[in-house]
């Protein structure tokens, strides 16, 4: 048999598999084979499910075709390769409306509500594009991979976690509030392509010990208070970040504020709160290039340590600085930098 003919040959005998609203989904994911395509009908059908590989779930439309789980389970979980497009996947807390634990699982033109989670990936990869998703927590990640590109999420709790592997969102909306961050990272690497946070609570990028947050054309607006603490557009704990081409606007605290970690910024817009622009503590290492630092001042504000690198940064705040140098903290002037340096330093 030729190469083409090989290829060809599952997709001549793959089938339509149609069910009605209300009938036995079950049962009808048991009859499929790879390539095949499970179309469901307009109105409620019972969740609960696992694909099969190879097959295709769709709807009539995330408006119009809802998979519904049971009290207790997931809506839809996928292990192995396969693909659900143009349906709403619902589940009641504190399950979760998508889990991953193997294989790749596309969603396309999906709605995923649970009172758990949105999705979570345990192992495996998740590729959506065009989702909306929601929960107490939006997305969970514990491994594996998941790539978003479109979506709009929301999470009482936080928008979007990872614990573990790798999320990379692209032109993504996260709209809180939420009691955390919109975005949390606790591990693993989040990649930041076009994503809009607003109003994300205390904190619109959370990244901790261990985390690696890398951001492009990303906008922060709106952390707020929380429990008499100024929220912070971005905070670091001993994690990692590099933003650039980004704006970071109306932060009730400070545009970012790093214990420890290390924090690379370029091209980047801040507006500072309550506490200044950038607030670097306990040992926190910062790369500055050309960034535009406005509203309230310090600018730059350093102690327990801190050190910081600033190359070709307007600073449109009064006063620019302010260093513990007693702590040790030091901030290194370079070129196209006008402030006076302080703590006696000198250029990088």
């Amino acid at each position: 048999m030729s190469t083409f003919l090989a290829a060809a040959l599952p997709l001549a005998l793959a089938a339509t598999i149609d069910v009605p609203a209300g009938a036995d989904l079950a049962t009808a994911l048991a009859r499929a084979r790879p390539g095949d395509l499970v179309r469901l009908a307009e109105g409620a059908h019972r969740g609960g499910i696992s694909l099969p590989a190879g097959v295709r779930l769709e709807g009539a439309g995330a408006a119009r075709t809802r998979l519904v789980a049971p009290e207790g389970l997931d809506a839809l979980t996928a292990d192995r390769d396969a693909h659900a497009a143009a349906l709403s996947l619902e589940a009641s807390g504190p399950r979760c409306a998508v889990r991953v634990d193997g294989g790749t699982l596309r969603l396309t033109g999906v709605r995923a509500a649970g009172g758990g989670c949105g999705a979570r990936i345990v192992a495996g990869a998740l590729e959506g594009v065009d989702l909306d998703v929601e929960g107490e927590v939006g997305l969970i990640g514990e491994g594996g991979a998941a790539t978003i590109d479109g979506a709009r999420v929301r999470g009482a709790r936080s928008g979007a976690t990872v614990h573990a592997g790798t999320l990379t969102l692209r032109n993504v909306a996260i709209t809180g509030p939420s009691r955390e961050a919109g975005i949390s990272v606790a591990g693993g690497v989040a990649s930041l392509h076009g994503v809009v946070i607003r109003s994300p609570g205390p904190a619109g990028i959370a990244v901790a010990a261990g985390a690696r947050v890398e951001g492009t054309a990303v906008v922060v607006a709106g952390a707020s208070e929380e429990e008499g603490i100024p929220g912070a557009c971005v905070q670091v704990r001993r994690g990692s970040l590099a933003l650039s081409a980004s704006t970071l606007v109306h932060c009730g605290g400070a545009a970012v504020e790093a214990a420890g970690g290390t924090v690379r910024l370029s091209a980047v817009d801040a507006a500072g709160g309550a506490a200044g622009g950038i607030v670097l503590l306990d040992g926190a290492t910062a790369e500055l290039d050309g960034n535009l630092l406005a509203g309230n001042g310090p600018g730059l504000v350093l102690a327990g340590g801190a050190r910081a690198t600033a190359r070709m940064n307007r600073w449109r705040v009064d006063p620019v600085f302010w260093v513990d140098c007693g702590s040790g903290a030091r901030v290194m002037l370079g070129d196209g930098e006008r402030a006076r340096t302080p703590c006696g330093g000198g250029s990088p």
